[in-house]
Order: C-alpha cells, then structure tokens, then sequence
C-alpha cells in the first residue's frame, strides 16, 4: 500500500461537485501517509492540506477536527486490512495446507502498513481508546477466522465456530511473537521469512496434538 509524499503544490478555489469524492480520497491517502509514518502528534493538518493539494477549508469541511481525520484514517485502514486478511485455497496435506494458511497470513500482515497500523494506534489509546481496541480486535479476529476455515476443512472439527478456539490459538502461538519483534523494529522482510519455520512448527505442534487427543 503506497500513497505519494511528495505532494504537488495546493489547488485554490472549491472543487466542482464531481471532484468531492476524490478530494476526500486526497486528503485520506495524505493523512494516512503521514500518520502512519510519523506518527498522529506530529502530524499537522497543514500537512495533510499540502500533501492533499488542496486548502484548509476543503479539509474542515469534510473533517471537522484533527481527532476526526485520524479516526476516518484508521476506520479506512483497519477496513483495507480487513480485506486482505484472506487465504485462498490449497493442496496437500492437511499439515501442509495449513502451514500454507499461515504463511499466508505472515506475508499480509508483516508488512510496513500492517505494523504501522497497530503501532499508531497502540501509541494513541489513551486519547482513542475505542479505536485502539477496533484494530486489535479486527486484526485478530480476521486473521483466526482465516485459520479456522483452513482447520474446519482439513480437521474433523466441521465448522469453522468449532475451529474458532484452535485458529485463535494457532495465531497466538505462530504469528503473534513475530508481531511483537516487528513492533520492536526488527526487519520485517527477515520475520517473514522467519515465519516459514515458526508457522511449520506451530502447524505441526496442532496435529500432534489432535492426534494425540483422538
């Protein structure tokens, strides 16, 4: 995901009416750049307003307050996150399909949009509580119930509700340290491929288990 930052100089006057929804969409793709980038605190909406090419009052009228472009921003990219959050179909094993599953996972969300996403948000719950707890629970929840269709399909779990519990499980225990490192600065390109064997190990932990449950 890629918005410019280098902005071209601001256009004056009040867009025509078929310009409104792209002026929006300038003013969101800029503020998400800077936000996510530098950080909500240091990002200004004289800023945005440049990176937007477009005036302060085109930008009041569509977000009244700083607070609410930075809650239009995340609710966009938590939403954008959401939908890439997918794993398609696969062969081999059942082991080998849900280590697939993983990876899958590992290489949408160990991205620099992704890891931005949650620590801007982390660094301002205190002031957006109700935000911070949206990405946390969107993030998760998306990526166990990819896992859980993966599981419902090559276990005798059935349905995805059963494999709910064990998708969770399986994220917390394959994906969530690698999250954490990355939060930490560590080389995104290097935990994903750091990934390949901890989704493996994880993978093959699960099978051994529910082998070892039957």
């Amino acid at each position: 995901m890629t918005f410019p930052l280098q902005p071209d100089p601001p256009r004056r006057g009040r867009p025509r009416a078929d310009q409104a929804g792209e002026v929006e969409q300038r003013i969101l793709d800029a503020a998400t750049t800077l936000i996510l980038t530098q950080g909500y605190a240091k990002t200004t909406v004289d800023q945005v307003a440049a990176a937007a090419r477009t005036g302060k009052t085109t930008l009041y009228g569509r977000f009244s307050t700083k607070p609410d472009l930075f809650a239009a921003v995340i609710r966009r990219s938590t939403a954008e996150f959401a939908r890439a959050v997918t794993v398609g179909e696969s062969e081999g094993s059942a082991e080998e399909r849900l280590v697939k599953a993983g990876l899958e996972l590992a290489d949408v969300t160990l991205t620099r949009f992704c890891i931005d996403l949650m620590l801007v948000t982390a660094a301002e719950s205190d002031a957006f509580p109700e935000l911070a707890v949206e990405v946390g629970r969107v993030g998760f929840s998306q990526c166990a119930a990819a896992i859980a269709v993966c599981l419902a399909e090559i276990t005798t779990l059935g349905t995805v509700e059963a494999a709910t519990p064990l998708g969770e499980r399986f994220v917390q225990m394959a994906l969530h340290p690698l999250y954490m490192r990355a939060f930490y600065g560590e080389d995104l390109a290097g935990l994903r491929e750091q990934a390949r064997i901890d989704v493996a190990l994880v993978a093959r932990m699960f099978f051994a288990s529910l082998v070892t449950a039957r």
